[in-house]
């Protein structure tokens, strides 16, 4: 076994939704081990299934695709109890007319689609025809497309651009469906490099978290760093911020176990993985998935 590098490799949503977790590493507030690697969700997914990056945050999906690779950290996810503003589908119709209506989908985000295909089927009982594109072409000037799911910064542009008359908030939509938090991504480690740099581990994980922390203490300050990007206001940015969670305690765990059974239903998950979540050192799994008390889906 080779010596382990000097730094982890950390991947970095390359969207303002990190801000509040990354700042604190980037400006060097909080010492870290990490070596930052910048990319889109899609990107992380990639570089983290293969190898290329230590610890990432990963879409929820790509972490029920391929659980066998990693183990969650604690404490972190990007989630939402509701309005997330920034993972949205935008419609010409009303999304129970959109059965057989093109619907552009983001390749940034596997999650959101997945999310988007679940409610479709599941709770809304329409079959509209996918197609992976940029929304970002609804700003060229040519024909809208029936309706666009947008992730990120471009969804709250899309959002404020008045292009399409109907806008459904997907973190709103799943909470009014399940009375859950929606978990859009995780962090991860992937398990062979706990074999080759187990002793940087707690200081990495520990780094992240406290970065966090920081982020979350001094959001004033995250909110005019974010405004100096011209996107939006720094009060836009406070009400912004407000809607995104980053915690990953029981109500989030059991509100991504619920997520992976509708994939399973709906078509779009082979098998609904446990979550396997580091802490303290070591790995402990959080059991055989199950149903939220309280839920209103019932799975045969």
């Amino acid at each position: 076994m080779g010596e382990p590098s000097a730094r982890l490799r950390l991947g970095r949503i390359d969207f303002l939704n990190v801000l509040p977790i990354y700042h604190a590493l980037e400006a060097g507030i909080v010492a870290n081990p990490f070596e930052i690697v910048p990319g889109d969700p899609s990107r992380l997914n990639e570089l983290c299934a293969t190898g290329g990056l230590d610890m990432s945050p990963v879409s929820s999906i790509e972490y029920a695709r391929r659980a066998d690779l990693y183990h969650i950290v604690p404490e972190l996810s990007i989630n939402s109890e509701g309005e997330v503003k920034s993972v949205l589908l935008l419609s010409r119709m009303p999304v129970e007319e959109l059965t057989g209506k093109r619907v552009l989908t983001s390749a940034k985000s596997q999650t959101s689609v997945g999310l988007l295909k679940v409610l479709c089927r599941l709770r809304y009982g329409v079959e509209p025809f996918f197609e992976t594109g940029s929304c970002l072409t609804c700003f060229s000037g040519a024909e809208l497309p029936d309706a666009c799911l947008a992730i990120g910064d471009e969804a709250l542009r899309l959002a404020a651009s008045g292009l399409f008359p109907h806008v459904l908030d997907l973190g709103t939509e799943w909470l009014e469906w399940t009375g859950l938090p929606f978990v859009f991504a995780v962090w991860v480690l992937r398990k062979e490099v706990v074999a080759q740099k187990n002793g940087q581990l707690p200081e990495g994980t520990h780094a992240l978290i406290s970065s966090k922390r920081w982020g979350l203490t001094n959001i004033g300050r995250i909110c005019e760093l974010a405004a100096s990007t011209g996107l939006m206001t720094v009060r836009q940015f406070e009400e912004y911020y407000r809607c995104l969670k980053y915690d990953f305690n029981d109500r989030e765990q059991r509100g991504l176990e619920l997520f992976y059974s509708c994939l399973f239903r709906a078509g779009e998950l082979e098998r609904v993985p446990a979550l396997d979540i580091y802490a303290n050192g070591e790995w402990g799994r959080s059991g055989p998935p199950r149903q939220p008390v309280g839920s209103p889906l019932v799975f045969a």
